[in-house]
């Protein structure tokens, strides 16, 4: 525990990022940087947050944090080049309007060489449109943008887009598009790169919404028009394909059940954790009649939360598992005009079918001199099941908690001669000043997965110092209330007993150390040995918290002066950073000096009883010698045989009377391990006995309340040999030092 300088061992690396993002954004929601959060809020438009995390990656201890200034730019038609890219690197810098750029200044991490990567969680609805925003009170779904309006944006975008004037819109079918998407809640949330074709990526959109886009040639100038798959027609209503207007039926396929996948699991992702969300569904009439589980996964990324997954799962698994028919037939000139995803009715008299829906998936219209039209038709089922024969497998992976929360329970307390004993040298601890103190912690391990706790302290108004790193200790309570000479325990609500050694310490309430002799980690069954160290044996109630501290703790190096008053902190550790220290309860601790205190004597008996309830006339009063430099790092129980005394021992004995607190005799200069007692009292006697040396009292003392009856005739006094200083004395020639 001794002072000296600090040893560099690395450097927090400061650096200016200019990074591009997209085009135009309506809002910036987070910034995680290596994976870990760094920033969350709402900065709505262009502007500057302030991130302040010099703990995210650890801190000093590891790989720093990030602490500096993001300016987000989003691209507006006046805005300028940023003055720091001008001063970094003098000469013209383009504005970026348009576009959507982020600017970052100050503390990139420490003691790695290499810059973590950076990543965004950006919101868009109506930023960014080269044309007017279509609907726009219907854009906005949850925290996703409604579907249509993105089939709608990657049709008519001149930017990413395919740049269709908007005139070839079907803005009816559009808009009831737009409406039935927004009334049920099915808002995307799907990220667009320059690489994906606008083909390819409204047809994403499709299969996430279960639609379809179609061009309409019937019309002038042609119309792209948008249809859902939903069970919004009446089947008695729908144009009619049959024996009168089908040339020839090319292909009749029903469904085969054998092989048909009847589970099916979506993985949508969240976009505001950055996590995949996996739901599973099966079709338990098919799989029990196939026997077994035909399973298909199929990626979903637009979907962003639970709900959305479990409707599209159960969509999926239906149409996959349904059995249903598919025809492919030539129909004559009567069917102009069908579009993909329109819905049909078919009768056939030779396959038993009437009115059966059927929806369109491709259309072939012929040659201007032979207009029948090929057809390719599969049974309608409809889009968004919400049928009791689909039953849910769920199958979502929770990602771990990783916020640190205040330890609770926690306690401070201040080490012993036992602790210095152990962890410090011989020359160290000869060092230690005879009224110098010393603080140790002990936390349990709180919810989630914290790694550690930081110790940090302070005395007076100062500021806390990280002083130390401390491990959660194992700890349980009390199942039952114990007496002074209860050795076997339960405790219940434990934790992490199983790191608990025999021979280990056990500290209970704080107030008397103890050893553990037997240990069952899974009951919390155990035998203890009582008042061990500096402490005597107490009585405990049910709930008392017992803490194994002896390799789980945290220990300032600090030496403190007796009558100091030092504040405590612990902060919880995990792999994103470190408990604020708001967050956390203060805890306070006058030092007293006990490692430089005696320890009280052992083995304290009344006529050769422990604790007896009663006496009468005359009684002798037994103990042992403690030695706290002799038992060293030893845990000594207070039934061990003697051991020492140290140099200057002497004892007290105070009889008083329990209702008053009135002295009725003391003897405080006993030498020796025996005191018989005689009192002219009648009541409950309280009995104290300690250890006193030129240094001070014990910290603890043997206390036990008895009904005394005096004898016939009556006397008060203590017999006991007199502690003689001389005794103490080195002889060097002859005399006495």
């Amino acid at each position: 525990m001794g002072k000296g300088s600090k040893p560099t061992i690395g450097y927090w690396h400061k650096m200016g990022l200019y990074m591009g993002e997209s085009t135009s954004n309506e809002a910036l929601r987070a910034v995680k940087v290596g994976g870990e959060l760094a920033w969350e809020g709402n900065l709505v438009g262009s502007g500057s947050i302030n991130i302040n995390k010099p703990m995210l990656f650890g801190g000093e201890k590891k790989e720093g944090g990030i602490v500096g200034t993001l300016d987000v730019r989003q691209g507006e038609p006046t805005q300028m080049p940023h003055p720091y890219l001008q001063q970094q690197v003098p000469g013209p810098w383009p504005a970026g309007r348009g576009l959507c750029t982020t600017v970052f200044n100050g503390d990139v991490g420490a003691m790695n060489p290499y810059v973590k990567q950076w990543s965004k969680l950006w919101s868009r609805w109506t930023a960014g449109w080269t044309t007017p925003v279509f609907e726009p009170s219907l854009c906005k779904v949850g925290e996703g943008m409604n579907p249509a309006h993105i089939i709608y944006d990657a049709f008519t975008s001149t930017d990413q887009g395919m740049g269709l004037p908007t005139s070839m819109i079907d803005v009816p079918s559009f808009t009831a598009a737009a409406q039935t998407l927004f009334d049920e809640g099915f808002g995307l949330c799907l990220k667009w790169s320059r690489n994906t074709p606008a083909g390819n990526f409204i047809a994403t959109v499709c299969e996430h919404i279960g639609g379809q886009w179609a061009e309409d040639t019937s019309v002038f100038p042609t119309k792209i028009k948008l249809q859902l798959f939903r069970a919004d027609y009446d089947a008695g209503t729908l144009p009619l394909l049959d024996e009168s207007n089908i040339v020839e039926l090319e292909s009749w396929e029903d469904g085969a059940l054998d092989a048909g996948v009847n589970e099916i699991t979506v993985v949508g992702h969240d976009a505001l954790i950055g996590k995949d969300i996996a739901v599973t569904y099966q079709n338990l009439a098919n799989v029990q009649a196939q026997g077994r589980v035909v399973a298909d996964k199929r990626q979903f990324p637009g979907l962003w939360n639970r709900e959305l997954c479990a409707r599209v799962a159960a969509r999926e698994c239906a149409a996959a598992s349904a059995l249903i028919k598919r025809v492919r037939l030539i129909a004559d000139k009567t069917m102009l005009g069908v579009l993909r995803g329109d819905v049909l009715a078919i009768s056939w008299q030779r396959k038993g079918v009437v009115r059966m829906p059927v929806r369109v998936l491709e259309v072939d219209e012929g040659t201007f001199v032979d207009q029948r039209i090929r057809l390719t038709l599969t049974q309608d089922i409809a889009g968004m099941a919400a049928t009791s024969y689909i039953a849910p497998v769920f199958s979502e992976w929770a990602p771990p908690d990783r916020t640190p929360y205040p330890l609770n329970p926690e306690a401070v307390y201040e080490a012993t001669y036992r602790d210095l004993a152990g962890n410090m040298s011989a020359a160290d601890l000869q060092q230690v000043a005879a009224d110098g103190a010393y603080l140790v912690s002990v936390g349990a391990r709180p919810l989630g997965t914290a790694q550690n706790y930081t110790l940090a302290t302070r005395t007076g108004a100062g500021d806390f110092t990280e002083v130390a790193t401390g491990d959660f200790t194992p700890h349980g309570e009390l199942a039952v209330g114990i007496g002074k000479t209860t050795t076997a325990i339960t405790l219940a609500n434990h934790r992490d007993l199983s790191l608990v050694t025999v021979g280990s310490e056990a500290v209970i309430a704080g107030i008397e150390h103890c050893r553990v002799d037997a240990i069952d980690a899974g009951t919390g069954d155990m035998t203890l040995a009582r008042g061990c160290v500096d402490t005597v044996p107490h009585v405990h109630g049910a709930g008392t918290l017992v803490w194994f501290p002896d390799l789980y703790h945290g220990a300032d190096p600090t030496e403190y002066l007796v009558a100091e008053t030092v504040d405590a902190k612990l902060l919880t550790r995990t792999s994103i950073g470190q408990l604020e220290l708001s967050a956390a309860i203060t805890r306070s601790l006058v030092m007293a000096g006990r490692q430089g205190l005696p320890y009280p004597p052992g083995r304290f008996k009344i006529d050769g009883l422990d604790y007896p309830a009663s006496a009468t006339g005359e009684f002798v009063v037994t103990w042992a010698h403690r030695d706290r430099r002799l038992q060293a790092d030893q845990l000594v129980d207070t039934t061990a045989a003697g051991i020492g005394p140290e140099p200057t021992t002497r004892y007290a004995l105070r009889l008083l009377n329990d209702a008053t607190s009135a002295v009725l005799a003391e003897k405080l200069d006993i030498a020796g391990t025996t005191a018989s007692v005689e009192l002219d009292f009648t009541g409950n006697v309280r009995i104290e006995l300690y250890d006193t040396s030129s240094v001070g009292d014990s910290l603890q003392r043997h206390v036990h309340v008895l009904a005394y009856t005096p004898d016939a005739s009556p006397v008060t006094q203590i017999t006991a040999a007199t502690y003689n200083p001389d005794d103490d004395a080195t002889v060097i020639d002859g005399g006495r030092i």
